[in-house]
């Protein structure tokens, strides 16, 4: 017999065998498992995009201020924003950079079915994510003015949500 038709007289014989069915427990825990994995639950996944914009967002702090808050007071980008586009741009570039860094991670850092939960609900994804910044913001002592707030929080909802689609063309593509 030929090396090569080893596996075809395997699935063969796999085939012609007899059909065991699994106890009802077994299969039941094994259908639930697969469909939690296939279809994530949003409040899991944002658990998630939580955790990874938390880690995320120090490195961001340590080279970009956010609100008068800088973890590393070596380089601060928001004095480049700001003598580029001013304090109007400065903000949206502000809110852009520090939500799209974590935006940009998700593909990598999340499977595809999760993934697939942060690109159909992204608008309330980012929604939630960069209100719980601001808050987070608001309580270690950052002012917060509504002008300024708003425009951050368009740049970060932008950048989120623009960076959630090129991260979905690039996984979906590889």
């Amino acid at each position: 017999m030929k090396k090569d038709s080893l596996p075809l007289v395997g699935f063969q014989e796999y085939l012609a065998a007899d059909e065991i069915t699994p106890p009802q427990l077994i299969r039941e825990t094994v259908l639930s498992r697969i469909q939690r994995e296939l279809n994530p639950s949003f409040m899991n996944v944002l658990l998630r995009v939580l955790v990874i914009h938390l880690a995320l967002s120090l490195v961001t702090l340590s080279i970009c201020s956010q609100f008068g808050l800088h973890l590393f007071p070596l380089f601060d980008l928001m004095n480049s924003f700001m003598a580029v586009a001013g304090h109007t741009f400065c903000m949206v570039f502000c809110g852009a950079l520090f939500v799209g860094v974590s935006a940009l991670a998700l593909p990598l850092a999340l499977t595809i079915e999760q993934f697939r939960v942060v690109r159909n609900n992204s608008l309330l994804q980012f929604l939630i994510l960069s209100l719980l910044s601001l808050g987070v913001f608001v309580f270690v002592g950052a002012e917060i003015l509504l002008i300024p707030a708003l425009l951050w929080l368009m740049g970060a909802l932008g950048a989120g949500i623009a960076s959630v689609e090129i991260g979905w063309r690039v996984r979906t593509q590889l």
